[in-house]
């Protein structure tokens, strides 16, 4: 127990002292969480205790670096470590939130259902960060689609603090002493050329000099091809929307009109108009498109499916193969009286884009007119936090820092 009112007066300045130092670190910059959820760590060990569990778009403010790990202040005020490749910069956050808004107006181009559970990514790639997932046979609405590769290339962590290149090891005297010692001789001088050697480059066949042959080029070795994956731009009924990846998905379309596909996949398809089948009950004419492989567009075939009530089944009504068509593909609402029109948008032999616009009476399909379309795109949102951004605008935490966050973790059990 202390007497002196001098001491105790001290003590208690100087852990006020500490105390401000501490509260007065500055943020580095803003971010925002990117996957659904992310645990603080009091500690960079794995093994440390969680702080508190954020959610996908909650903000907090960067404290500290070190390397590829950030030490964040949340809302609340908690503090603790997470890795910089589950946070998005503010640009990266506004960038998907605009983007966002812009998918959450696109058309619809089908119905889809998940085999089973399966994420929903910020972006189409397997490292984008997963904000929320789709239950087994959740339904969605398709979007779009994109390939991109199956292993995306490495991303080169840029070190907030950059390490001081290693120092050389240090030899010991006995060996500096024993290297001063001993000496190589000098290499000898290369001996020269006999006067004939051009003569003796070449060889002789019958009298006749034949120069010698070449050895052939060694063939060059081809890198390994690019495995693309199909990713599908899909909202779900929360008018949630991200990238999944498309073989998880199954296309809400009847088996009756699923099973003439032929292997390919189906990218998007739309009701053309119901009729009354007095056996079958009521049917729908279906328009559909295809795709037969990963490809760079959207799909390569389209069909008109009718169902013919004499007969009872579906036949089709027109097909076109061997294209280059790309989303989206419209189909007018359903007006009493009237034939369905829809426009899709192929690309011709000279390149340019042109929408064709169709109509279907029920029977046949026919062109009705032909413009030129132009395709703009949005740009993917980044998958991981900009760490460039987060150059640090106050120096290091120093010696008396570093202490006084120790102290209060063990004191109080704070971060």
């Amino acid at each position: 127990m202390f007497r002196s009112p001098l001491l105790l007066t001290v003590l208690a300045g100087f852990f006020l002292l500490l105390l401000g130092c501490a509260q007065s670190q500055q943020s580095l910059g803003e971010a925002y969480v990117a996957p659904a959820s992310l645990n603080v760590r009091s500690q960079l060990s794995q093994k440390s205790n969680s702080v508190v569990m954020l959610k996908h778009g909650d903000a907090v403010a960067i404290i500290d670096t070190l390397r590829r790990m950030v030490k964040v202040r949340t809302t609340s005020g908690f503090e603790g470590w997470v890795d910089s490749r589950e946070l998005l910069s503010r640009e990266q956050m506004q960038q998907l939130r605009h983007e966002r808004e812009v998918q959450a107006r696109l058309p619809s181009e089908g119905a889809a259902t998940a085999f089973e559970m399966l994420n929903i990514h910020i972006a189409p790639s397997r490292g984008a960060a997963a904000f929320t997932q789709i239950p087994e046979g959740g339904p969605v609405t398709i979007l779009g689609r994109q390939i991109a590769p199956k292993i995306a290339a490495p991303v080169k962590s840029s070190l907030l603090y950059p390490e001081k290149p290693a120092a050389p090891a240090r030899r010991s005297r006995k060996e500096v002493a024993a290297r001063q010692s001993f000496r190589l001789p000098p290499k000898p001088k290369p001996p020269k050329a006999p006067e004939n050697w051009q003569e003796l480059s070449t060889e002789r066949i019958d009298g006749e000099q034949q120069p010698k042959a070449v050895a052939p080029p060694v063939p060059e070795q081809k890198s390994k091809p690019v495995v693309m994956e199909d990713w599908t731009l899909v909202r779900t009924q929360a008018n949630e929307t991200g990238w999944v990846l498309s073989r998880n998905l199954l296309m809400s379309i009847p088996d009756e009109v699923a099973q003439y596909a032929e292997g390919k996949r189906i990218t998007s398809f739309f009701d053309l108009g119901q009729v009354n089948d007095a056996q079958k009950g009521v049917k729908h004419h279906w328009l559909w498109t295809t795709l037969s492989e990963t490809l760079p567009y959207d799909f390569d075939s389209w069909r008109v499916f009718l169902w013919n009530g004499r007969r009872h089944r579906y036949e089709t009504s027109y097909r076109q193969r061997d294209l280059e068509g790309y989303f989206p593909v419209h189909v007018d609402p359903a007006e009493a009286g009237k034939t369905r029109t829809f426009q899709l948008v192929t690309k011709d032999r000279d390149g340019k884009l042109r929408k064709r616009s169709y109509t279907f009476d029920g029977t046949l399909v026919r062109l009705t007119g032909t413009e030129d379309y132009s395709r703009t795109t949005a740009p993917s949102a980044a998958s991981a936090l900009n760490e460039k951004a987060l150059q640090p605008k106050t120096p290091h935490p120093n010696w008396v820092r570093r202490q006084w966050t120790s102290w209060k973790h063990r004191l109080f059990g704070g971060s």
